[in-house]
């Protein structure tokens, strides 16, 4: 496998900025998720006998 564009980071051939914004969604993505997760363990605490 020959690398023809110099900017293009192997193994994704993504460019570096392209690999930041992907890398910044995933992030987003988890804190969403993390959130979302957090909240669902409030409610499922507060409105059941959960550890009480």
């Amino acid at each position: 496998m020959t690398n023809s564009d110099p900017n293009k980071v192997w193994p994704t051939g993504l460019t570096e900025a392209e690999s930041e914004e992907v890398h910044r969604h995933i992030i987003q993505g988890t804190q969403i998720f993390g959130f979302i997760a957090v909240l669902a363990h409030l409610f499922a605490y507060i409105y059941s006998p959960w550890l009480k």
